[in-house]
């Protein structure tokens, strides 16, 4: 029984080592802003572009930042469990690429809103990033289940989650917006990597 258990935590980090680094750099800027808030305001996001553009490097690190515990365990395992089956399917450098592109696109899209509407204090969070890993893996494997629900499914469920929250909460829309951005990321990303797997399978 232990070495099956040993041969499968073997496997998850044979399988996963770009999911788990991910999952590793967050964890540790999570401890390093609860340690040190002072920290957020070189890490996190703000949404007005001449703050943005003093500090270019948050478009990307606000995505490895949570100050937040059940945010991080929500982000971090939904990566975990989309994350590894992406890397499976291709490589660690493809799940990092759709992390961070998913990312970037996503924290852009922040001072897009803030032209629109008003928002104030500092953005959070790798959701955007994560979303895109889940609908990269949803259009490779749209009928595969994860944590009793089909990939395809929790990607509906993300997007109608996203909206909702920007129509109940509008102080949340640049969260919705980045959210959204990241999903037709990762859709953009699946559908490219699926196409490559049928010109091989050819």
């Amino acid at each position: 029984m232990n070495n099956e258990m040993e041969e499968k935590y073997k496997r998850i980090i044979r399988d996963g080592q770009g999911t788990l680094a991910i999952i590793l750099i967050n964890l540790i800027v999570f401890i390093v802003l609860n340690i040190f808030p002072n920290f957020g305001a070189n890490l996190l996001l703000n949404p007005e572009i001449t703050l943005i553009l003093e500090k270019p490097w948050t478009l990307v690190t606000v995505f490895f930042s949570h100050e937040v515990l059940i945010h991080i365990i929500l982000n971090m395992g939904i990566l975990f469990y989309f994350g590894t089956r992406v890397e499976k399917i291709t490589s660690a450098k493809i799940v990092v690429m759709i992390y961070l592109i998913a990312g970037l696109i996503g924290s852009l899209s922040f001072p897009l809103i803030g032209l629109v509407i008003e928002q104030t204090g500092l953005a959070a969070g790798a959701s955007a990033a994560v979303m895109g890993v889940v609908a990269a893996f949803a259009v490779m494997r749209p009928d595969t289940v994860i944590l009793k629900s089909k990939a395809k499914w929790w990607v509906f469920m993300l997007v109608i989650f996203s909206v909702i929250s920007a129509i109940i909460i509008p102080q949340s829309l640049d969260s919705g917006v980045a959210h959204l951005t990241g999903i037709i990321v990762g859709l953009v990303f699946g559908y490219w990597i699926k196409n490559k797997e049928n010109i091989k399978s050819k």
